[in-house]
C-alpha cells in the first residue's frame, strides 16, 4: 500500500529532463551498436551467394520448341526452363532469361553473352572442346515426325526418296547425313520445319523425340505423327557453361544429380510432356539419365 508519508524526490523539473534525455540516449546508442554488428556479422559471415565469380546470371533457352523450350510473348516453359528455374533456386542467385536458335549456343558461352545455356543442347566431344557442360539432364532418342499427307509412312526405310527437313548447327543433321539421306533440308529453328510439314512443302521432320512430341502435341487438330522406330544415336541433353570455372561446375553437377534422381524431375517431365505421358507412361523413365552418365560427361576439361 502506498504510504502517503515517504519523502518525496528533490529534482528539479530541469534536472529530471536531463535524466530522460540521459537514459533516451543511452538507449538509441545500444540500439545502434546492435545494428551495427548486425550489419558487420551480415557482411562478414553471409554474403550473397555467387556462380561463375556472379550473383545474376544471363541463362539462354530456345524460344519455338513447345514442351522443351519455348517463349510464348508472356511466359517461358517446357523441361528446359524447369530444370533452369530449379538450378538457379539452388544456387541461389538471380537470373535474366536470354533467347537464342541452336547456331548461337556455343557463341552465346565463348563470347560471355550468357552465363548458361539449356537448349536442348546435346553434350559431344566437339563441342567440350570449346564449352564446359553439367549433365546430361535428359536422354532422348532421335527419330522423325510425318504430317497428314503421308499416312503410308510408318518406318525409316519408307523415306529413302523422300524430302526431310532439320535444323542445322545440331546433331540431327550429322545423324542425317550419315543414314544416306539425300533429300534434306536445313533451317534455322525447329518451328520452321513443322510449318514447312504442315504446308506439304517437306515429308518429314528428322529431330529428338523429345523436341517431336512437344510439336506433336501442339498441333492436336494437324494429325502429326512421330514414328515408333528411333534413329541416330541417344541424344544427351546438358547444361552448357564457360570452361575455367571447375568449382562451380562440380557444385551444379551435384544439383543436377539431386535432380534427376528426385520425383520432381518426372513431375515436370510430365507437366512439359503431357500427351507423350499419357500415351507412353511406362517409357518416361527411359528419358531420365542416371548418376554414372552425368559423372561421366559433367566437367570435362
Amino acid at each position: 500500500m502506498w504510504n502517503s508519508g515517504s519523502p518525496m524526490s528533490s529534482c528539479t523539473a530541469e534536472e529530471l529532463r536531463m535524466n530522460a534525455w540521459r537514459e533516451t540516449r543511452t538507449r538509441v546508442t545500444a540500439a545502434l551498436g546492435a545494428l551495427m554488428l548486425l550489419a558487420t556479422a551480415t557482411a562478414c559471415g553471409e554474403e550473397a551467394p555467387t556462380f561463375l565469380g556472379r550473383d545474376r546470371l544471363n541463362v539462354a533457352y530456345k524460344a519455338d520448341q513447345p514442351g522443351t523450350s519455348y517463349w510464348d510473348g508472356e511466359k517461358y516453359g517446357g523441361f528446359d526452363q524447369f530444370i533452369g528455374a530449379h538450378v538457379v533456386d539452388e544456387l541461389g542467385v538471380k537470373y535474366a532469361p536470354r533467347l537464342l536458335t541452336s547456331n548461337m549456343r556455343e557463341t552465346e558461352i565463348t563470347e560471355g553473352i550468357s552465363d548458361l545455356v539449356i537448349a536442348t543442347y546435346s553434350i559431344t566431344e566437339t563441342r567440350a572442346e570449346d564449352v564446359a557442360f553439367v549433365g546430361p539432364y535428359a536422354v532422348t532418342p532421335q527419330g522423325y515426325m510425318v504430317g497428314p499427307g503421308n499416312p503410308d509412312i510408318d518406318r525409316e526405310e519408307d523415306l529413302r526418296d523422300k524430302r526431310i527437313c532439320t535444323m542445322g548447327s545440331t546433331t540431327a543433321e550429322e545423324s542425317l547425313v550419315n543414314r544416306g539421306l539425300k533429300k534434306i533440308t536445313m533451317v534455322t529453328t525447329a518451328s520452321e520445319c513443322v510449318r514447312l510439314l504442315l504446308a506439304g512443302e517437306t515429308d518429314a521432320f528428322f529431330m529428338d523425340k523429345m523436341i517431336l512430341y512437344g510439336f506433336q502435341q501442339n498441333h492436336p487438330a494437324e494429325d502429326l505423327r512421330v514414328l515408333p522406330e528411333n534413329a541416330g544415336q541417344p541424344q544427351l541433353y546438358g547444361i552448357g557453361l564457360p570452361k575455367g570455372h571447375q568449382e562451380d561446375c562440380e557444385q551444379l553437377k551435384e544439383i543436377v544429380k539431386t535432380y534427376v534422381r528426385s520425383s520432381k524431375w518426372r513431375a515436370d517431365f510430365e507437366a512439359s510432356l503431357p500427351d507423350f505421358t499419357r500415351e507412353h507412361s511406362n517409357e518416361v523413365d527411359q528419358y531420365r539419365p542416371n548418376d554414372t552418365l552425368v559423372d561421366k560427361y559433367s566437367c570435362v576439361e
